[in-house]
């Protein structure tokens, strides 16, 4: 059984949304998935918000969703760490980077694209190569600096828009955008194809 947390701020808007409705949908298309969901700056046991029940509602889903900070445990238990931004994926590898092999956004984890794909792998080379380079005390070269700006102007905005203090309409869009990215998860984890 595959285990996915999906990872938004406080866990009461996109990453709950995410967690019922992938889980709705992988239980109809018999995939033995667990999902569960948490927040980088999240509290335990807050409500989700009221236009994110609202939306789970209108999809016939009828869970009873409270938020969870991201912790040790559930970054052990997941298989797949889905954020849905890459300030959450940072975030998230800042404080466990043993997991940086299972974390990714959400719509970066679905890219089918393969030069994208390829551009992506060069991003993240360069950025541990920096991280490396920080820790030893040195910099990085300005021709790496600018292959890093020219490869990530290239790059789709992975980010799934932040619908909080937003009306119901917001909420929906933001809703529609996770999931046309859960449906093609679905495929991708239907297909065995596990990049």
């Amino acid at each position: 059984m595959k285990h996915i947390v999906f990872v938004c701020t406080g866990n009461t808007c996109r990453s709950p949304m995410a967690e019922a409705m992938f889980r709705k949908m992988a239980a109809a298309a018999g995939l033995e998935i667990e999902v569960r969901s948490a927040g980088v700056s999240a509290s335990d046991h807050m409500p989700i918000s009221v236009h994110s029940s609202a939306i789970l509602q209108e999809k016939s889903i009828q869970e009873t969703l409270t938020s969870s900070a991201i912790n040790p445990d559930l970054m052990e238990w997941a298989d797949l760490i889905l954020t849905m931004t890459a300030p959450h994926k940072r975030s998230v590898i800042q404080r466990y980077p043993q997991a940086v092999d299972k974390v990714h956004t959400l719509k970066e984890y679905v890219e089918d694209n393969p030069q994208v794909l390829l551009n992506i792998q060069e991003v993240e080379q360069i950025y541990s190569e920096w991280q490396l380079k920080k820790a030893l005390s040195q910099e990085i070269s300005e021709e790496e600096r600018k292959r890093l700006i020219k490869l990530e102007q290239g790059l789709p905005d992975y980010d799934i828009m932040d619908p909080f203090g937003g009306s119901l309409t917001i909420y929906r869009k933001s809703a529609v955008e996770i999931e046309q990215a859960l449906d093609k998860l679905l495929k991708k984890l239907k297909s065995g194809f596990d990049r």
